[in-house]
């Protein structure tokens, strides 16, 4: 991961709080259904140049093996060799490659290679910024939502074809406190 090297330039780091943030997504079974999950363990920066948003950068890993859906049984199908290979790869990371104004002011547009099950494809990101805020301590806030479509079968993820569908939707809900 890169994040560690805009710490030590003393960019405007903020740091995940998994314990406000989510990782959620969505794919189509037998045409029909829809399974819905989440990852429980993750973590990651956001490196953010307010001046120059084109020298920003956001880094995050996931835990394969904190998948859940719910289900303990799809949960450990999720996790074996014919999906994730979560013994193998036990996470699935992102690091930007770009990351520059959307189409309105409350937007982004961040791109950046995404590696699951050791392939790595570069992936857009849509992103909203949502909020900003402080607390009575005066810890500082941002929050951000980005969404995304990924096709599995780019990940080398071909199980059950025809069963699971190929298009995955992904949720992020990221709240972020500033590392000081």
């Amino acid at each position: 991961m890169q994040t560690q090297k805009y710490i030590d330039q003393g960019a405007n780091v903020w740091r995940f709080d998994p314990a406000y943030s989510s990782v959620e997504f969505s794919i189509k079974k037998l045409f029909f259904f829809t399974v819905a999950g989440k990852f429980k363990a993750f973590d990651g920066a956001i490196a953010l140049d307010e001046e120059d948003l084109k020298r920003s950068s956001v880094t995050a890993k996931l835990r394969t093996n904190s998948i859940d859906t719910g289900n303990s049984r799809r949960d450990s199908q999720l996790k074996s060799k014919a999906f994730l290979d979560a013994e193998q790869y036990p996470e699935i990371t992102f690091c930007s490659s770009s990351v520059a104004p959307g189409k309105d002011r409350d937007s982004l547009d961040v791109s950046g290679d995404l590696c699951i099950k050791g392939v790595t494809r570069n992936i857009p990101l849509a992103v909203n910024a949502i909020d900003r805020s402080r607390s009575p301590n005066g810890e500082e806030f941002i929050y951000y939502s980005a969404t995304a479509e990924l096709d599995r079968s780019d990940f080398g993820v071909n199980a059950f074809r025809g069963v699971v569908g190929r298009k995955l939707i992904v949720t992020i809900n990221i709240q972020a406190s500033r590392k000081r």
